[in-house]
């Protein structure tokens, strides 16, 4: 099951077939592309209360939900939050036209990736941070900077450069 990186339900998924897989008592997250309202749904059928959070924000629902259902291909797939927070990198994009050193970001992320004008951190469940202070002590100049979930971008967030 998943053998690359998770990906939003398409929005011809009908979200009241995904209310069979909410537990009782629990909230279900869904993420689901072009979903650009949360929605909330839940149903009550003899005491039974299912309840499911819609969104195109993972981040959001990982905040909120202890499970999120997903693509799996062509499948849906319920998975822990703690299992898809391992799936959270930050991206760094550099305005600069050769790689500066980076001992310091090397230090605190070991698995970092790097080519010439992108930087990719796996941060889990850090906000990314110490990453980019770690840019600004070492002069390297951040442009742009996003969360991705090891592919499938989730929102873009503009940085001043310098």
């Amino acid at each position: 099951m998943l053998p690359g990186p998770p990906a939003q339900l398409l929005p011809a998924v009908p979200l009241r077939a995904l209310m069979g897989l909410a537990p009782p008592g629990e909230v279900l997250g869904a993420w689901v592309r072009g979903c650009h309202r949360v929605l909330r749904l839940h149903t009550a059928a003899f005491g039974d209360v299912r309840r499911l959070l819609a969104s195109h924000d993972l981040g959001f629902l990982l905040r909120r939900c202890s499970r999120i259902a997903i693509r799996d291909g062509s499948d849906i797939a319920v998975l822990p939050a703690d299992r898809l927070i391992a799936w959270r990198t930050l991206q760094i994009v550099i305005g600069a036209p050769y790689l500066p050193d980076l001992q310091q970001l090397r230090a605190l992320y070991p698995g970092l990736r790097a080519s010439r004008r992108r930087i990719t951190v796996a941060v889990g469940q850090d906000s990314g941070q110490a990453a980019l202070a770690a840019c600004a002590s070492g002069h390297v100049p951040v442009l742009a900077t996003w969360i991705d979930y090891s592919g499938a971008t989730i929102g873009i967030e503009a940085t001043e450069s310098g």
